[in-house]
């Protein structure tokens, strides 16, 4: 018994360590209220990603289109983004961002929080791309 805690709690650990490493090797915020912040100071969109620790096609995502060549350098200039776990920082983001679907991405106005637009399951880099503008020209008609 005290072998399968163990074994369980390692695995909680490295996921933690793996959102963590992932989020700072991206330069990707980890925290709702600090990226909110720098949301609103740079008057751009909040895009935050909701992943879980048990999701393949997370890991999918982050590699094959958040860390692709062509998503990157816009997740990184143009928006602020931030990555969370669904069950372990549940508590570190607003209930209605809530979600049992994975990955799940939120298109947020740092003015009033309002969802822009949101998506759920692995996107491909391009339709990624399509998404993240239809939300950008979103939020220019909110303004």
């Amino acid at each position: 018994m005290m072998k399968t805690l163990f074994l369980l709690l390692f695995s909680l650990t490295l996921f933690a360590a793996h959102i963590d490493n992932f989020a700072k090797e991206m330069n990707f915020h980890r925290d709702y209220n600090t990226a909110l912040s720098q949301a609103k100071k740079e008057n751009k969109m909040l895009v935050m990603v909701l992943g879980a620790d048990y999701c393949p096609w997370c890991r999918k995502f982050e590699n094959k289109t958040l860390n692709s060549a062509l998503v990157k350098p816009y997740l990184q200039k143009e928006v602020i983004t931030l990555v969370v776990d669904k069950k372990f920082d549940i508590e570190s983001f607003p209930k209605k961002f809530t979600t049992q679907y994975t990955p799940r991405v939120f298109y947020i106005n740092p003015s009033n929080e309002d969802i822009l637009h949101d998506t759920f399951g692995y996107i491909k880099k391009k339709d990624f791309m399509k998404d993240l503008q239809k939300a950008q020209d979103t939020l220019k008609i909110a303004k």
